[in-house]
């Protein structure tokens, strides 16, 4: 995932600085171990008072100490007078390496196992998905692209919802923490789920799949209901930690005109109340 300096940017952006594009920067990333996060905090607050700026960072913190990233800007300065800096922090046992792509207006701070949500996770960028939920569509026609991405999101969702039954236990509290999982993991700012008898409602903003399809929406005349994919995994999910099929329709669309995107999810005829494993 890609990060851009923007000191203006709404507070609902949290750019997560595993790789950073700033176009004609002299930026470096640095890895830093230390025994303690107090010592970190205070490396970081030392770069800042002599005028290193500090593009984002990550921390990891356990038993054996904390393990942290930066994201550092040399531009002005230059790349000698910030590593004069960096070493002559008064801050004891810490150790700094320089992660160094060697291109000009981009840092990367190196590979990791990316863990969320008690699991293995990888962090996509909305230009990659723009290949998925767009070039279906092109490659199959607007109705089949449709259908194969509902199927992907569904059998996705199954899985997680599976997770979910397994870790939280209770049906409805999975169904609950699906919805802050999403937010938490950047698939929108805002969700709302509201539950009622064999039916649920789900409400967000900025959702990733309709933001992403925005230019496609309008260059087909706008005024399309765009969100297959995630409607797959809702249904998906639900099935999972309830049991039997659901229907879920998108009642409501930013692409179609809306404020937000709406789902609404009910349970097929006949099917039965018992999580699927």
């Amino acid at each position: 995932m890609a990060g851009k300096a923007d000191p203006g940017a709404p507070a609902s952006v949290f750019r997560l600085p595993l790789s950073w594009f700033d176009p004609g920067r002299d930026l470096v990333s640095v890895r830093v171990r230390a025994d303690s996060a107090g010592k970190i905090g205070m490396y970081w607050y030392y770069l800042l008072q002599n005028g290193v700026a500090i593009f984002g960072t990550m921390m990891n913190v356990a038993p054996g100490g904390a393990l942290a990233f930066a994201i550092l800007d040399a531009t002005g300065m230059g790349r000698e007078e910030l590593m004069r800096i960096m070493r002559s922090a008064p801050v004891g046992d810490v150790e700094v390496e320089v992660i160094d792509a060697g291109v000009k207006g981009f840092a990367s701070t190196g590979g990791h196992l990316l863990e969320a949500g008690s699991g293995r996770s990888i962090v996509m960028s909305a230009s990659g998905l723009a290949g998925l939920f767009r070039g279906m569509r092109e490659l199959m026609g607007d109705d089949a692209g449709a259908a194969f991405l509902y199927y992907a999101g569904f059998v996705t969702g199954r899985e997680w919802g599976k997770f979910l039954v397994d870790h939280v236990g209770d049906p409805h509290a999975a169904a609950r923490v699906f919805v802050e999982v999403l937010k938490s993991q950047g698939l929108a700012t805002s969700a709302e789920i509201l539950e009622g008898e064999d039916r649920y409602r789900i409400e967000a903003r900025d959702l990733i799949e309709c933001e992403v399809l925005s230019d496609y929406a309008s260059r087909k005349g706008g005024r399309m209901r765009t969100s297959h994919w995630f409607r797959g995994i809702v249904a998906g999910v639900i099935s999972a930690v309830r049991g039997g099929e659901w229907d879920v329709e998108e009642v409501e669309c930013v692409n179609d005109g809306s404020d937000k995107c709406a789902f609404e999810i009910r349970r097929k005829q006949g099917t039965a109340d018992a999580p699927a494993r």
